[in-house]
């Protein structure tokens, strides 16, 4: 059986299970018949699309586990299947890190689909740090691509793996630089709506090494992340004054990002539920500025309308270097973006009315966050939702037709997850 994090995959009834990427999993007489569906890859588990009912799941976690950081670069390799708390521990040995978001749970995926972290600020998203990839594309091709020491057809498939690589590819291995471990402090603590309001208005203005988290399920939670640098930084002493203002919130200081565990109990969230299923869809928008009193409200309007408890809306802030890093060198297209909200919809297993209540709300709300966050973040396939279409068009915008081609001659016969 498949253990994974996520309930839905959990669940699922796998046609098959498959450990080991080889020729053999390209052979056409494996894709021929009608009633093949495509493969699912499984890094780290947490999307739901990672095991279906009646699909074939390659499992990359039990094969391709390896870490090895090089102590002259300090450039760690990792396998495909290497979960980011792993990696987190494996760096923290040797006082490194790096910027894995807000669960240690997933695997090479969330490299490998932009990966949004309260670090990214300050060190470009997770896929402006990646240094060469290994893998295969969908066709069976054997790929090794080092960052600029490629031609300008593998220049393309690099971008394209940085953003969309599910949709081609199957990436066994991965280089990625890594970063000084540093202390953090958090400013934590529950706030009312004025309070959000007011602190989304401040955290707009703050400097790379600042970055807020927040999350509305029954009462609004917030993180403010700072990166100390240098303990006598004067700007993040400024900004984090600023904060004095709002009575609940408390200051913990920890020695590094690594000890850090995010959204604590007493929100009673339901996502490891081994009762729900749920879905999440990731929004991408720009500083909200002027808007931020009709976002407060219309987020508010969302919430009175939740279908359950266990529905919840979140954001992590971007900007600062994934402003700057790359641009256009990945298939991450928003660069501009500096919020990533997510919107997150669960109900009991069995339940298919109550299912389709919480995705409509999911629909439903997205529709009224679009003024505000126009764009998508992929971070979770949806093939299995009629929203699948519109999400990848809003996510690639104009690289969508560079995916299409790469898709046609890279995977022919439909292995990989479907545009």
């Amino acid at each position: 059986m498949l253990e994974v994090p996520n309930i839905n995959s959990k669940d699922a009834k796998l046609k098959k299970l498959i450990y080991d990427v080889d020729e053999s999993l390209f052979y056409e007489d494996n894709y021929s018949n009608e009633e093949f569906e495509h493969l699912c890859v499984c890094s780290g588990g947490t999307t739901s699309s990672c095991a279906k009912n009646g699909f074939t799941t390659l499992d990359l976690r039990k094969n391709y586990n390896k870490i090895h950081l090089d102590r002259k670069t300090n450039l760690v390799t990792i396998g495909g299947g290497v979960i980011m708390g792993d990696l987190l521990n494996h760096l923290q040995k040797h006082n490194r890190s790096f910027p894995i978001g807000l669960s240690k749970l997933p695997g090479a995926g969330y490299i490998l689909t932009g990966g949004v972290s309260p670090l990214s600020r300050a060190y470009g998203l997770a896929i402006d740090n990646i240094e060469s990839i290994k893998g295969f594309l969908g066709n069976g091709t054997f790929i090794s691509l080092k960052k600029n020491q490629i031609n300008p057809e593998e220049q393309l498939i690099l971008e394209a793996i940085k953003g969309a690589a599910p949709f081609f590819s199957i990436i066994t291995e991965i280089e990625l630089k890594t970063i000084q471990s540093n202390p953090i402090k958090v400013i934590e603590g529950f706030v009312n709506l004025n309070e959000l309001s007011e602190i989304i208005k401040l955290s707009e203005e703050f400097p790379e090494n600042i970055s807020l988290q927040w999350i509305y399920a029954q009462k609004i939670y917030i993180y403010i992340f700072a990166e100390l640098n240098n303990l006598e930084d004067k700007r993040t002493e400024e900004n984090l004054k600023l904060l004095e203002k709002f009575p609940a919130l408390e200051k913990q200081f920890y020695e590094n990002f690594n000890k850090i565990n995010f959204f604590p109990k007493e929100l009673n969230l339901y996502e490891l539920n081994a009762k729900n299923h749920s879905e999440v869809i990731s929004l991408l928008g720009e500083d909200l500025k002027n808007d931020i009193p009709i976002f407060i409200k219309c987020l508010n309007e969302i919430m009175e309308n939740k279908p359950n408890n266990s529905c919840y809306i979140a954001s992590q802030q971007l900007g600062g270097k994934t402003k700057k890093l790359n641009h256009g060198a990945s298939f991450f297209v928003h660069r501009k973006s500096t919020w990533k909200p997510w919107i997150y919809a669960s109900w009991k297993k069995n339940d298919l009315q109550e299912k389709e209540v919480a995705l409509e709300w999911i629909y439903k709300s997205w529709s009224k966050l679009k003024r505000f966050y126009p764009n998508i973040h992929l971070a979770q396939l949806h093939n299995h939702l009629n929203s699948h279409e519109e999400e990848i068009t809003l996510a690639f915008g104009n690289r969508m037709n560079e995916l299409k081609t790469l898709k046609n001659i890279f995977d022919p016969q439909g292995i990989l997850p479907p545009l």
